[in-house]
This record gives structure tokens, sequence and C-alpha cells, in this order.
């Protein structure tokens, strides 16, 4: 049977919990015999109008009896009065029919047609009325009323054609079987109730829902009988017709399609049908439900004959255990269980981590096993009083003690004891926790507060101990700082509110203000003003808030007095505002957060206008697209963490400008970019400035590499014909053979001066030729100490001629520069040349050559006339000597330190003059050493 067809018979069904259930049946049954009694009433007419066309049988009759049937099966399904009294209402009728079928048949003469007719509805209805009566006497009743009425009718009526006789004959025939009946189908129907009522005490007594469940071969499914507990058990009304449907409605979604894939398979294989699901009972409580049952082949029909049982209880016992079983393997605490004799039956992981056993190792062996021996006989004392009387000094207690680990240590526990009762055996159960490092913790906790005791009385800043009352918040104690700080004795501090003894008048809502928060947040920190034995200053004031486990609330404050930090923030407020420059704070992402006052007013704007702007986007920065794009990538780079300063163009208020533009990151102390710091300084004139000098520098430069460049060539054109003379007067003084005439002596004379020039020009060439940067030889590796050895060589016959000592301190050991091949001996040469023409006779030059840090450093010193400190800086510019003029005493063209600076500086080195009027001198040259070796001197050590 479909759904809809059985929902449209429950709608045809009002349900009536106040009617008993064979009421409801007896009430359905007389329903139907309504509505077929109004049909046969009706439709006998035409029968009887061709069987007897003279006949008096008025239709009206028939159509009133029929309606009265329709109307009250109509109220049947309106009103629970008319459905309780349904039955005798249609009994009513039905005597109205037996007496008016009885004046009918009397009107005809009980002709033949009419006295069957009479017969057949009273031997009917009298059938109707015994299936519906409760005893004999409802039958009897009827049968009497039908056959009194039929003796009346045939003695006060028309002579009947029928014989009086034979009618009453059969009447009282069809009265006598008709109660026959009615008494076997009572005593059936009363066997069948007592089976029924065994039947049913038998299923209601079982501890589940007894059920009949049917699988016909068209796939219909339904209920044929379902005990009274499954009120009790699923909340469901033990309704057959509709019960399926309602215990599948609550039952969850996946569990409705696992228990209709179980009836297939239990119809299939012919076996029996189990299904364990969740069921949402009316209540909305779920349970765990267990249903069994056999199957039975039926006529077209597979009928499961079982039980619906409620384990809630035990799949929450299950539950229970299985999470009994992993908190127990999963604690770390140790759970032991012990028998009556103290002996362990269970024992967790915890509890082999804690002292050390293994379960297979413990299990049997008594608890005192880890307990050291001062607490065994205690325990044996506690446990044989827990015998004797169920109670026990510990047990529902935590305690503190100590266990003994396996191998020796005592392990420092906190012990929760309980004990109870299964089956008849007493067990023992303990949780032990191991509170080492709460010991610790606590005896850390004790010298903290030691600690923290020492600290409060000695901290250089005030700090006060409160508690927080309904009138305010009082001073329950304060260091000698708070009482330095704010002139108030503990005697006078400690009791007071705090408020009133601190805050002017004026100030004491925001005081309360801020004790209501921080008693609201915890932790409050806040800049405030407080009265002071110097007067009012300023604190950063840092509270927090404790609510111990009793008495009021307690709040903590330190103040830390910032008056001087205030003052330099205002003094600095105002530098930041009123400075000529501009300067700002952004976010690492550009965006504007403070700019000074200084850059407002350049550009017109007000503060608002740039705050929460890319900088990109301000006024200031609208001086072209590719001038923004490049200022977007410097906010990017600085934000990487890189300071970037370059020049730009900035609009202002009425023109453009140029500035020295630079973003500084500011990072916190993971390194990481908090904020970006912008500055500008107009540099307009500068610019205007250095343009103006940049022209005229290269302008000089222009002329002084033309004067080199001139000065090169000169000194290229006269050493040409120069070299010629010498030539040709070392040709004269070999030609003169006795070389003591005239002609070899201005022969000599010839070369002398001549090479003397030939070092001027040389000397004049070196200096234009460095000047006019026209040396490009490459630099490559140099031995300065070899170089000095050969230059010391080439002029040891020199220093001889003059009478002058040459010693040189140089060493075997290799001490390499990169120079030009040249530059090296040159530096030497014009070094040494100068300390022999300014050391009179009978002195010493010494030439030295080492290391100093990671440079190769030359030293040239001397005995000679030494000068004027404060003439040493003129030394270096060319033609420049000690003296000078027609009358100078030394030869000399002024050239050779100033080729020396010049060179020097092309190899990256250093020179440095020490000299003393008529005490001599010491040039110093330091040039980059390539790679130190470790025989190589360093300077001074000889």
């Amino acid at each position: 049977m479909t759904t809809s067809v059985r929902a449209l018979l429950s709608r045809l069904r009002p349900r009536d919990d106040h009617l008993p259930e064979e009421m409801r049946s007896q009430v359905q049954v007389h329903r139907l015999l309504s509505l077929l009694g109004a049909g046969l009433v009706v439709g006998f007419a035409p029968l009887y109008a061709v069987a007897a066309p003279d006949a008096i049988d008025p239709l009206w009759v028939r159509v009133g009896i029929a309606g009265l049937f329709l109307t009250l099966l109509a109220a049947s399904y309106r009103s629970a009065r008319v459905r309780a009294a349904y039955v005798s209402c249609v009994w009513g009728v039905l005597y109205l029919i037996v007496g008016w079928f009885v004046v009918l048949a009397a009107l005809n003469q009980f002709s033949g047609e009419y006295a069957v007719g009479l017969l057949l509805v009273y031997a009917v209805l009298a059938g109707i009325v015994a299936f519906g009566a409760e005893s004999v006497w409802a039958p009897l009743a009827f049968l009497g009323y039908g056959g009194g009425g039929t003796v009346l009718a045939t003695l006060t009526g028309p002579r009947p054609e029928t014989s009086p006789l034979i009618l009453l004959a059969s009447m009282g025939t069809i009265a006598v079987v008709e109660t026959v009946l009615t008494q076997g189908w009572l005593w059936i129907r009363k066997t069948v109730r007592e089976q029924e009522a065994r039947l049913q005490g038998l299923t209601n007594s079982l501890p589940g829902v007894v059920f009949e469940f049917f699988v016909r071969e068209d796939g219909t499914v339904g209920h044929h009988f379902v005990s009274e507990h499954a009120e009790d058990v699923l909340g469901l009304e033990a309704e057959p017709a509709t019960f399926h449907e309602r215990c599948l409605e609550r039952i969850p979604d996946p569990y409705q399609r696992e228990i209709e894939r179980s009836i297939e398979t239990a119809i299939d294989e012919q076996s029996d049908w189990e299904f364990e699901t969740p069921f949402d009972p009316p209540d909305g409580e779920r349970i765990w439900a267990l249903g069994a049952s056999t199957p039975e082949q039926r006529e077209g029909e597979t009928v499961f004959n079982g039980v619906i049982l409620d384990i809630t209880e035990r799949k929450e016992a299950e539950r229970r255990r299985r999470t009994y079983e992993e908190l127990k393997d999963s604690a770390e605490d140790a759970i032991v269980i012990a028998d009556a004799d103290g002996d362990i039956i269970d024992w967790n992981p915890g509890a082999e981590a804690m002292f050390g056993y293994e379960k297979e190792a413990i299990v049997g062996r008594p608890i005192e096993t880890i307990m050291p021996d001062r607490h065994r006989a205690p325990h044996r004392r506690g446990m044989e009083r827990v015998r004797e009387t169920g109670r026990g000094r510990f047990l529902g207690e935590t305690v503190e003690l100590e266990g003994l680990h396996q191998d020796g240590h005592e392990v420092p526990v906190e012990l929760a004891l309980s004990s109870w009762e299964a089956d008849r055996e007493r067990f023992f159960g303990a949780i032990i926790r191991d509170i080492t490092e709460r010991k610790n913790a606590e005896q850390a906790l004790r010298e903290e507060r030691d600690r923290f005791e020492t600290l409060f009385e000695s901290l250089p800043t005030p700090v006060v101990r409160c508690v927080a009352q309904d009138d305010g918040v009082f001073v329950t104690d304060a260091n000698p700082a708070f009482e330095d700080t704010f002139g108030l004795a503990a005697t006078e501090a400690v009791g007071a509110e705090i408020n009133h003894i601190l805050v002017p008048e004026k100030g004491h809502d925001r005081a309360r203000d801020f004790d209501r928060r921080v008693l609201e947040s915890g932790e409050v920190r806040a800049e405030v003003q407080r009265t002071t034995a110097e007067g009012m200053r300023e604190f950063q004031v840092q509270a927090i808030s404790r609510r111990p486990d009793e008495g009021p609330p307690e709040i903590y404050a330190i103040y830390t007095d910032i008056t001087e930090r205030k003052q330099r923030e205002r003094r600095l407020d105002a530098i930041f505002n009123h400075t000529y420059q501009f300067t700002g704070l952004m976010e690492p992402d550009g965006t504007m957060i403070e700019a000074n006052d200084t850059a407002l007013r350049f550009g017109g704007l007000d503060r608002e206008d740039i705050v929460g702007t890319p900088i990109w986007k301000t006024h200031w920065a609208q001086t072209g697209e590719d001038s923004k794009q490049r200022l977007r990538e410097a906010v990017e780079r600085a934000a990487e963490g890189e300071f970037v300063r370059y020049e730009r163009p900035i609009q202002g208020g009425d023109e453009d400008r140029i500035i020295d533009f630079s973003i500084r990151p500011v990072t916190d102390a993971d390194g990481q970019v908090e904020l970006l710091i912008p500055e500008a300084r107009d540099i307009t004139e500068l610019k205007w400035r250095e343009e103006t000098l940049r022209a005229a520098k290269e302008e000089a430069e222009e002329a002084s590499r033309l004067k080199s460049a001139v000065l090169a060539n000169m000194s290229h054109e006269l050493r040409t014909p120069l070299t010629s003379i010498l030539g040709f007067a070392e040709a004269i003084d070999d030609e003169a053979s006795d070389g003591a005439g005239p002609v070899s002596r201005f022969a000599s004379l010839i070369a002398k001066s001549g090479e003397r020039l030939l070092r001027t020009f040389d000397n004049i060439l070196n200096l234009s030729r460095l000047e006019a940067e026209q040396q490009n030889e490459p630099a490559e590796p140099v031995d300065v100490a070899a170089a000095a050895r050969s230059v010391a060589d080439e002029i040891q016959d020199r220093a001889e001629a003059d009478d002058i000592a040459l010693r040189t301190e140089v060493g075997s050991a290799t001490m390499r520069t990169r120079a030009p091949a040249d530059q090296v001996p040159i530096v030497l040469r014009h070094l040494l040349s100068n300390a022999i023409t300014y050391t009179e006779a009978g002195g010493t030059v010494w030439l030295r050559v080492g290391r100093a840090g990671g440079d190769v450093v030359v030293e040239v010193e001397d005995t000679g006339i030494g000068m004027d400190p404060d003439e040493v800086p003129a030394l270096f510019e060319p033609f420049r000597q000690a003296s000078e003029g027609f009358g100078r005493e030394y030869e000399g063209t002024g050239l050779g330190l100033a080729v020396v600076q010049r060179a020097v500086d092309r190899m990256g080195g250093t020179v440095d003059v020490a000299t003393e009027e008529g005490e001599g001198t010491c040039v110093t040259v330091g040039l980059p050493g390539m790679e130190p070796t470790n025989d190589a001197p360093s300077l001074g050590e000889g």
C-alpha cells in the first residue's frame, strides 16, 4: 500500500485516543455498514418496482433513510461525541429500518416479495446488531422488536397473502439461529480477547518494543503489530499502520539507508534482520536502539517477528569504558587500581613513566611496592579500616606524600584515593600526579616572592599596592621611593584613598575612571599628573589588577617620573614643527602619518590633506609621472631597510623647488621596519651655486690641462736637442785624449749642465704628464724593497761624491704594491735626491722599507738643514723650494716633491713630512700592500 493511500485512509480514520482500539475498529466497521446500508436501501427500490409495480413503496422514505445513514456518517468525521455513540446511533437507524419494513410489508399484505424482504432484513440487521453487541441481550431485544412488530402487523393490518404462521415460524427460526450464532460469536470473541490480553501482557512484559514487520512481494512494508512499549521506549504511539514511517522519520539519514539495506539483505538471504541505530524520540533526547528479528514466510509476504531494545545505557557504558581506557592510557598522571588485598590489578602508561615499572612486571604485586618504608604501615592500617568500615581517612581527598621509583629515588606526588564495591568485591583506585615541578615551582615562587618583596622595597621608582572597595581604592602598602617621591610617610599613605592623596580634586573623576579600567581590563598604562613633594609632576603609570580567591580585588601601580622626558618631547615637538626642513613620518607602505608645520606651510596644506595618503599622491609629489614612480621605488627600497637619498623636485604652494630628499627606515628590535622618516632640505639656491662653481671649475681645469699639455710638449721638444748636446759633449770628451786640457774640462761642464737640464726636463715632463693624466700605464705588482735597493745603488756614487753616508734598511723580504712600473723608482729617486741635496758633507741619509699594518712604508730620513714645519705644505706645489729666488742656496727646480705627491696619489698612497729647522727631515710614503709575508719587517725593526 502506497504512502499516499495510507495517508488518505488515515484522514478517513480520525484518531480518538480516548476510545479503546476495539471501539475505534467498531466505529470504522459501522461506518462502512452505514455506507452500504444507504446504498442498499435506495438500490432495492427499482427491484421492487419491477417485481411489484402496484406495490405501496414510497421512494421518499427510502431516500430519507439513506440520507439519515449518510448524515450520521458525515457527523462521525466531525464530532468526537458522535463517534463515541456511533454504534448506538447506527442501531437506532436499524430499529427504524426494521420497523419501516414491517409496516411496508403489512401495507403490501405480506406479499411474497415483501415477506422475503422482511425475513432478509430481519436476519441481516439482527446479525449487524450482534456483531457490535457485548452480550446476547442486544440482538435478542432487536429480534423481539422485529418479531413483535410483525405479529402486531398481521393482527391489525390487511389480510396477508403469506401465511402468518409460516412467516412468524420463519422469523422465530431466524431468531433462534441468530441467538445461537451470537452466543458462539461472543464466546469466540471473549476467548480471542483473553488470548490477545495474555499475548499483549506477555509482549508488554518484555523490556523492549515487540513488533511484527512485513515486507510484501510488491515492495509494500509496514507493521502488523507493535507493542505498547513503543510509547515508553521510542516515544511513539503503538499504531501499526504508520509506525514504520514514523520510526524512519526519527532516524538520522545515514542510518535510514543502512536499515533499508539491512532489510534487503535479510530478505535476500532469509536471515535474521538486526540493526543498531541512533533514534530521536519526540522529546528530543537521542537514544540508541537495537533491533533483532527472525523471518517468517507467509502468503505473499515476509514477516519479521522481533523486538526493539533501548541500548542507550549500554552504549553509554561502552563509550564511558572507551573514554576511560583512552583517558587512562593517555593521562600523564599515574592511574593505579588495586583489589581488596591491595594487589595491583591495573596500571597505566603514566604509572610506568612515573615509577619505572612496566605493567607486566607490577600487576599482581602489592601497592606498597611503590611506597617508601615509612608509609607502608599507615597504609596497611588504612586498608584494614576501609575493609571493615567502608570509610577511610583519605578517601575522597587529595593528599601530598612521596612515592618510590623502581630505581629507589623518591618522587613527590599528589594522591587522590577512592574505593568502591562491584559484584560484592572491593576495589581501590588512586590517581597519582608527579608534583616535582610544582614543588620546585613553589620553592621558586617563595624565593621569587622574597625577591619581589626585596625589590618592592628597593625599587627606585614609586610602587604602591591597593585594594578596591566600593567607596574607593585604598593603599595597603607603599615602598620607600613612593614615600620619598610623594612626600608621604607610610603611616599617612596606608589606609588612605589613593586618589585623595595624589590627585587634585578636579582630576578625581578621571582618576576613578582609570581605576575602573584597570579592574575591567586587568592592565592599563597611562600618562598622568600627580601631586608630589616637589609639586605637580608627570608620571607614566602602569597598573595591573589581581583578583585573589578571597578578599577584594587588588591593584598594583608603578609610577615612573617622565616630567623631564615630556619637557624634552615638547621641545622636540617645537623643533619638529618649526624647523626650516621638511620632515615627517610614514608607514612602511608610504602612507603619511605626520608632517611638520614647515612642510605643510610650504605646500599650503592642512594636516588632514596628507594624513592617510601615500606620499606620491600628496600635493608635494605632483611633479610628473617619472618623478612619482621614482618616489614609489624609493619608498619600497626604504621599506626593505635601505637608507635612500636623492635629489628631486617638489611642488610648493607658489613654485616648484629642488630638494635634497631622503627616506630613513626605523626598525624594531628584530630588524623589521616599523616606520619611515622622510626628510628634505631646499637646495634650490645651493644647486644654482653648485652649477656656477662647476662651470668655473671646469674652465679652470681645462686651462690647467692645456698648461700641462703645453709643458709636456715643450719638454718633449727640448729633450730631443738636449740629448744630442749630451752626445756631442761625450764625443768631444772622448776626442780629448789627455783629459787634462780645457777641451775636456769644457766637455765635462757641458755634460754636467746638460744632465742637470735633462733631469729638470724629466721632472717637468713627469709632472705635466701626471697633471694632464697621460699616465695610462697599467698597474702591476711592484716589489718596493727591490726598487729601493736598486735606486740606492744608483744614488750611492752621488752620495759618496758629496761625502754623505747613504744607509739602507730594506731587508730581503718581498714587499709589493700595485703601480705603473716606473712610478715607485721615480718616487724613490726624488726623495733620495732631495735628502742628499739638503744634507751637508759628513751627514747621513737613511732609506727604510717595511710594513705598517697592510701598507708598504718607505722612509727617507736625513740629517740635513730641515725647515719650518709651517712651510711643509708649500713643498708639494710645483717649482717651490725651501729657499727660492736668485739668492737661493741649493740647486733644483722645486718639482721633485710635487712629482712625488702626484705619483703617490695615483698609486693610492700617502705622503707625510716630519721636519724641524736645523734638525733634518723625514719623509714617509705609505703605499697599499698586496700581501703580507712572514719575513717582512715592520718599520722600525731594523
